[in-house]
């Protein structure tokens, strides 16, 4: 029987040997593949429901260093946004103070001992979310969080089903959240009453790791005006590290209409000056019944999306022929017939 070469042997026993070599090095399923192995993004792999929601990390700053193209970038962004005159101003005053702190970091003197972490109070679709994520991008423009990304999480990510598991879950939070923005939704859920043994100890855990950590992450409870001056009151630990709060005022009739505009042009859609006439109104008749206050700009998402299917509905009536292709990005004003009646069915639901 001829024997192998040795040349021929190394080629055999190379793919072998890669295999296990990677396997050593720690580095997880080998990327050269297995017969067996598949890739998890080849699976389509969804993350579990109830999972904490995460940006992709950016890439990590130096302490102190200035981007200021990134800095500009983010205020430009925000100053884009429509309303929040209030909080705008409110921000900028925290990036002032913010660039200066940078400023002390890079000649390596003593830094203040006033954190950025923050209260953001206000009615739901105001755009708390939205601005603590450019808080996050401007903090890591200024030199001040390693790598700006925003981590949402609610009282369903940070309390177990049994005592003890709590703090465990609260601290895999702030894990995922270091070098970042920590982003708690509906903080006053976890102060439910007296009897509410899991939400104490999440608040325990948290005040604690706000100030092991209150260089690495920014953590910032958002909810109703009153219900968090209750969350606030409910620990001595989160009256001292909550020492910001900002006010998320509600939409007001003509700034929601300018919502929409933007919304029509940012989708691609030309509406008639007869379809932004109706809207207005529209508008203004919730506002005057009190019916914005509770949804504000996720009430203009609701209503763009209303707004398309009446427009589907024009478009695919029985009696058309034919369908103009730029008919499929126009809206008229009849695509506004029967809105408000199913916006207020949405409101009282």
């Amino acid at each position: 029987m001829t024997s192998l070469s040795e040349t021929l042997k190394r080629k055999l026993l190379q793919p072998i040997e890669d295999l296990f070599h990677e396997a050593l090095d720690g580095m997880g399923p080998p990327t050269s593949g297995g017969r067996n192995y598949i890739a998890p993004d080849a699976l389509n792999m969804a993350p579990p429901s109830g999972s904490i929601k995460k940006e992709k990390r950016s890439i990590q700053s130096k302490p102190g260093q200035v981007d200021e193209d990134a800095f500009s970038e983010a205020m430009t962004e925000l100053n884009a946004m429509t309303g929040l005159n209030g909080v705008k101003t409110s921000i900028q005053r925290l990036a002032d103070f913010a660039r200066i702190e940078a400023q002390r970091r890079r000649l390596k003197l003593p830094p203040t001992d006033r954190s950025y972490h923050c209260i953001f109070s206000g009615s739901p679709g105001t755009g708390k979310t939205s601005v603590a994520r450019l808080l996050a991008k401007i903090l890591k423009a200024l030199g001040l969080l390693e790598s700006g990304h925003t981590v949402e999480a609610s009282k369903s990510t940070l309390v177990g089903i049994y005592l003890g598991e709590t703090p465990h879950k609260v601290e895999r939070v702030f894990n995922d959240a270091d070098g970042g923005v920590l982003f708690i939704d509906e903080a006053y859920s976890l102060t439910n009453g007296e009897k509410d043994m899991y939400g104490a100890e999440a608040i325990e855990s948290i005040v604690k790791l706000m100030e092991d950590r209150r260089d690495r992450i920014v953590v910032i409870a958002a909810g109703y005006p009153s219900e968090m001056r209750q969350f606030v009151n409910s620990n001595p630990g989160l009256r001292s590290r909550f020492n910001r709060s900002i006010y998320f005022a509600d939409y007001s009739a003509e700034q929601l209409q300018e919502i929409l505009k933007q919304t029509c042009r940012s989708k691609g859609f030309e509406a008639t000056d007869g379809f932004f006439l109706r809207s207005e109104l529209l508008w203004e008749r919730l506002e005057r019944y009190g019916l914005t206050c509770e949804s504000n700009g996720r009430l203009v998402r609701n209503a763009f999306d209303l707004i398309l299917e009446k427009q589907a509905e024009r478009l695919t009536a029985p009696n058309r022929k034919t369908l103009e292709n730029n008919e499929l990005c126009q809206l008229l004003p009849q695509d506004l017939d029967g809105i408000e009646e199913r916006l207020r069915e949405i409101i009282d639901d």
